[in-house]
């Protein structure tokens, strides 16, 4: 089977991580992945994950400065009748391009994945209007990572024609960092019996970084044994910058890394703050390393953690559940949940083979 991937770019977050990991995987199952990405790599963090892409893997970029261009539906027309793929999977912005792909290429088989909710991450109208007519008449399959994302799919458009694969996540393991991150997250300590935590995330509203702050404050101010380690861009704007300017002793801002394993395997427990979200790649990832979900039932979340077995969920949304949530696993919920309990996890259900194999069925199932 022959599939091209296509995504604007490969910068730093969840479902740019998960589309790498998938071209990866597939190719490894026997298929013969293109991925194509608009953005120029060498912009930006446009190619921030670009270096873990698999050499069976063909790489093609159109080299497109930030934003929609209008050439480049004539680019990828170009390509599609090069390479005659079975299979044309878009992600993020890239649906824009379907709408007129799959009217130059009506033969081929088009899939889109939504990777948040609908209401959150499709266009108002006339777009919604135009997704509605594509996706009513399957001339571009939807893919949903999660059932709450189906459900709002369903509720958002009217239809219930979507498949859901959950995310998956490559099996990490530590690098060659390891031992210095190990000393340097040491030095962060008061003691060595000090709880740390993590937070994953480029500074966004979705994210909610304001009452993670808050809260993690408060707990300092009380004089709680504890380090909240934050990694993600917030250098690119004012206001996580002001945000990061407030933080007490304890909470340390580490901008992006590229050897986030080794912080989450070196972590007691993972933050996340959400107001929303499809299925986080981060918290995957945690779960895959043994590190303790600490997050609010925000979208697909809940479906992954089951509050007490695979993590702990907050009661809602403000800074006081919050709050009560890390303050209940500082007392009591360290050791409640083993490692080898969330990692076991993780492999049944979360594996990105498993999730390339949920694709590899839908994509010879669509053209047979």
């Amino acid at each position: 089977m022959k599939i091209l991937q296509i995504i604007p770019s490969l910068a730093s977050g969840g479902a740019e991580r998960l589309v790498l990991d998938l071209c990866n995987e597939l190719s490894r199952q026997g298929a013969e992945v293109h991925l194509c990405i608009v953005q120029d790599p060498t912009e930006r963090d446009f190619g921030f994950y670009l270096p873990a892409l698999s050499e069976k893997v063909h790489f093609h970029s159109l080299n497109q400065p930030k934003g929609f261009g209008w050439k480049n539906i004539g680019k990828l027309n170009r390509l599609i009748r090069q390479l005659k793929p079975d299979v044309i999977h878009a992600h993020l912005g890239a649906l824009l391009y379907l709408y007129f792909l799959k009217l130059l290429n009506v033969k081929h088989t088009f899939f889109v994945t939504i990777h948040n909710f609908a209401e959150k991450s499709d266009p108002k109208f006339p777009l919604r209007t135009i997704n509605y007519l594509y996706f009513g008449s399957k001339l571009v399959r939807v893919i949903t990572i999660s059932e709450k994302c189906d459900i709002s799919y369903s509720r958002f458009y009217h239809l219930k024609n979507a498949i859901i694969i959950p995310n998956g996540r490559e099996k990490l393991f530590p690098t060659d960092q390891y031992p210095s991150v190990s000393k340097e997250i040491d030095s962060y300590k008061q003691s060595e019996s000090d709880l740390v935590f993590i937070h994953i995330a480029r500074f966004y509203e979705q994210k909610n970084q304001p009452m993670l702050v808050e809260v993690f404050n408060r707990l300092i101010e009380e004089g709680h044994a504890i380090v909240l380690l934050i990694i993600g861009d917030w250098s690119f704007c004012a206001e996580a910058r002001e945000l990061a300017s407030t933080v007490k002793p304890g909470i340390h801002v580490l901008g992006t890394r590229t050897n986030v394993v080794d912080y989450l395997l070196l972590s007691d427990a993972f933050c996340l703050t959400s107001i929303y979200e499809g299925l986080p790649i981060s918290l995957i990832e945690a779960i895959s390393c043994g590190c303790t979900p600490l997050c609010t039932p925000a979208g697909g979340i809940p479906d992954v953690i089951k509050d007490g077995e695979t993590g702990f969920l907050s009661a809602d949304f403000t800074a006081e559940s919050y709050y009560s949530l890390i303050k209940e696993y500082i007392g009591h919920g360290k050791g409640l949940i083993s490692r080898a309990k969330l990692i076991e996890t993780y492999e049944d259900n979360f594996s990105i083979e498993i999730t390339a194999r949920r694709h590899l069925q839908l994509f010879a199932d669509s053209i047979n």
